[in-house]
């Protein structure tokens, strides 16, 4: 393995000097860096990140110096570099003519994407484009220049949000981000290279990122009076649910409390139209960035926050719903019924439950009328029918749970968003009659 010897030097730059580099061509791609993955959102963001004064990442670029041959290399950083550039231009790349193939979320939009088939998490993915910063320089690359040579192409999208039309030249020219620079002692070619790609793999790869969950309960503490709200805890810590959690790949793994909060507020919001709730989210994948949403959304996070369509929880309004924190003394209501009726939910020895379908039976028109109907169990949990015949809660959500169990096709496809949304119709209608 080849080991190098680096001198790193630091500092930053202005936003103005930084694009300078890159229109002059003095900071470059080296050929394994993916193309521009970020979308118009990221930009917003960053550029709202900067306004704001807050820490945006260094950029890392490296020297690569060998055979008389020197380039300045972006090592890490190039969607920000990029970022800044197409903002101080006023142009961003579209997307559907850079990607081959690209699949647009707001196909998957309408009330049929319960058709989809999304068992194996195939969600559209946020693919980089076949497009990079250089594809804007040519042998004038002044800001004049770059905008007269794209205002007619009609690959490139004018950049009409204020984020972006409010910016100054005061604003690149005293708004700056840091950078690391690389320079290695040596010039062998091949001892660089070799060194190079094991530092991008590093910076890119083999550093551990957070998981979508852990970034998103980083979110949670925004607001420290609504940690608990998300992660079901009572007043004093408890666990709403019990303890009770959910076999996946043949482990027990904690339920996330956001999946039911996220999907029954918006089932709330739509008056109980269960077609209306996840609608463009039918691929497994994608019902990540639909919690973090909605956490974003409960603490009044703006739109720009939201990974996609914003709009999603718009009449769920939280202050309403719980005033006075009220959530506090449902959530113990919450956790004695379920604590109540955990005897009958055939769990297993490992207090699991055994897959969602028994998860979501049992607990969404529990959750729900409890939580967002301020309903309590009635007891006993019996009805009589007519006739004289008596039914039990236990039976009614156990024959429903033996009946889909009874489809290979339904399991093989349990989290397909039409199966959800059935589950979700389904235990509410059920609960509905032993609440009061």
């Amino acid at each position: 393995m080849a080991t190098l010897e680096n001198r790193v030097y630091y500092g930053e730059y202005s936003l103005k000097h930084w694009i300078n580099l890159m229109l002059t061509r003095n900071i470059d791609l080296p050929e394994y860096q993916r193309h521009f993955v970020w979308q118009e959102r990221d930009i917003k963001r960053l550029i709202k990140s900067l306004k704001d004064k807050q820490f945006v990442q260094p950029v890392t670029i490296a020297l690569y110096n060998v055979g008389g041959q020197k380039r300045n290399l972006i090592l890490d950083g190039q969607q920000r570099l990029t970022s800044i550039l197409l903002a101080y231009i006023g142009y961003i790349p579209d997307r559907k003519k850079f990607l081959e193939g690209y699949v647009d979320s707001n196909m998957l939009a309408g009330e049929d994407d319960s058709a989809l088939d999304d068992s194996e998490g195939d969600s559209p993915k946020r693919n980089s484009i076949l497009w990079k910063f250089s594809e804007l320089l040519s042998s004038k690359n002044s800001k004049e220049d770059i905008i007269e040579r794209i205002s007619t192409d009609e690959r490139y999208i004018k950049l009409t949000n204020r984020e972006f039309t409010d910016l100054s030249d005061n604003f690149f020219e005293n708004t700056f981000i840091g950078f690391s620079y690389i320079v290695p002692e040596s010039t062998n070619q091949t001892e660089v290279q070799d060194v190079f790609s094991k530092l991008f793999r590093n910076i890119n790869y083999f550093g551990k990122k957070l998981d979508a969950l852990e970034s998103r309960k980083s979110l949670y503490f925004q607001n420290m009076d609504l940690v608990k709200y998300f992660d079901g805890k009572t007043v004093d810590g408890s666990d709403v649910l019990c303890g009770i959690r959910i076999m996946e790949n043949l482990q027990p793994y904690n339920i996330d409390f956001v999946r039911y909060l996220s999907i029954l507020s918006q089932y709330y919001a739509n008056n109980e139209d269960q077609n209306k709730v996840l609608v463009g989210y039918s691929a497994f994948g994608s019902r990540e960035s639909f919690y973090a949403d909605y956490v974003s959304y409960i603490l009044g996070q703006g739109p720009d926050e939201q990974e996609s369509r914003p709009e999603k929880f718009n009449g769920f309004d939280f202050a309403s719903m719980f005033p006075e924190n009220c959530w506090l003394q449902r959530f113990e209501i919450l956790r004695q019924a379920i604590d109540r009726i955990k005897p009958n939910m055939g769990l297993n020895e490992r207090n699991s439950f055994n897959t969602w379908i028994d998860a979501d039976y049992w607990l969404m028109g529990l959750i729900y009328n409890i939580l967002f109907k301020n309903r309590n169990l009635k007891e006993p949990l019996t009805i009589e029918k007519q006739g004289g015949t008596v039914t039990t809660l236990q039976k009614e959500i156990n024959k429903i749970i033996r009946a889909k169990k009874s489809d290979e096709y339904y399991v093989r496809n349990i989290n397909r968003l039409g199966n959800l949304r059935e589950r979700l119709k389904d235990s509410c209608e059920i609960y509905n009659k032993y609440v009061q």
